[in-house]
């Protein structure tokens, strides 16, 4: 029996509607208050709930001196909803018309979330759904797996890979898994797997942390790490590691390193290859140890 009576699903499912249209303006052009809420048929006093709402899934918003607002971000296509909020969509998009213009972006962004890998048999890549759906269960179920054809951008070879899957990284794009023959953690690409064969055998590593860093690498120890950034490192940041949008905070009165990223790690080498790309851009606040590590880097280098 559903939840939610039919008025009350009509309800939700404007509010939906308006939260998308909403985000579509604000990506337009600067708008004020007034003007956002004729456009989305709100109140003001409505509307400022609704841009609260906004950054509490990880958008970022900017104003002026006007009471002018939109969206700082070039993309922020990568929202994610908790199983509790999927459960809650899932009914109010039955409810909408799949010729509705928002039906493909809410199901999008419902079916591609980190936390719903029991749906990725729906996934447009119905191969590529099926492979993480059974990598998943193999998580769970903690067994170990075999890559077959796995195509290797390093080695440039097509093997097989006996690993112990661990977790994956945002949309399934990447699968951390520890290997036993190396004897350490690495992240595979799921759209390089071929297939895969679920092994008896149970997972046989038990000294290996699970707990794999934003930028997929991991660690006994967590260390957190502070950095300053340029609105470039920041959108590049975001594009390239998505996680870390919820660890960012815009700064005031400090351009041009107008935001400040404070997260914990597991290994200097991830994010350290993205702070030597982009040096100009990033100011590294603490630890000091991250800071040697990118001298020694720096210093070591002969072309």
């Amino acid at each position: 029996m559903s939840v939610f009576s039919k008025e009350d699903t009509n309800t939700e499912q404007a509010k939906i509607e308006r939260v998308l249209r909403l985000i579509s303006l604000l990506k337009e052009r600067p708008r004020t208050v007034p003007q956002l809420a004729r456009a989305v048929n709100t109140s003001p006093r409505s509307l400022y709930r609704y841009l609260k709402l906004l950054e509490k899934l990880g958008y970022l918003l900017d104003h002026d001196d006007q009471n002018r607002y939109w969206i700082f971000e070039a993309d922020t296509s990568k929202i994610t909803f908790t199983l509790e909020e999927t459960a809650l969509l899932r009914p109010l998009l039955a409810g909408l018309k799949t010729s509705s213009p928002f039906y493909a972006s809410i199901e999008r962004k419902i079916y591609l979330t980190s936390e719903l890998v029991p749906l990725a048999a729906e996934l447009l890549d119905r191969h590529r759904a099926q492979i993480v759906t059974q990598l998943n269960e193999a998580i769970k179920a903690k067994l170990q797996v075999r890559l077959l054809r796995y195509h290797s951008s390093h080695s440039d070879t097509v093997t097989d890979r006996l690993v112990e899957p661990l977790s994956f990284t945002d949309d399934f794009s990447q699968l951390n898994a520890y290997e036993p023959q190396s004897q350490i953690v690495k992240t595979f690409k799921t759209s390089r797997i071929e297939d895969i064969e679920v092994l008896r055998e149970k997972q046989e590593n038990t000294s290996v942390s699970a707990e794999i860093d934003i930028f997929g690498w991991t660690g006994s120890e967590p260390i957190f790490v502070e950095l300053h950034l340029t609105s470039t490192a920041y959108q590049l940041l975001v594009e390239e590691y998505p996680a870390t949008r919820s660890y960012m905070e815009r700064l005031k009165n400090k351009d041009p390193f107008a935001f400040r990223l404070g997260v914990e790690i597991r290994d200097f080498r991830g994010i350290g290859r993205f702070i030597l790309g982009l040096h100009k851009h990033i100011q590294v606040m603490q630890p000091q140890g991250l800071k040697d590590y990118l001298n020694e880097i720096v210093a070591g280098m002969r072309y």
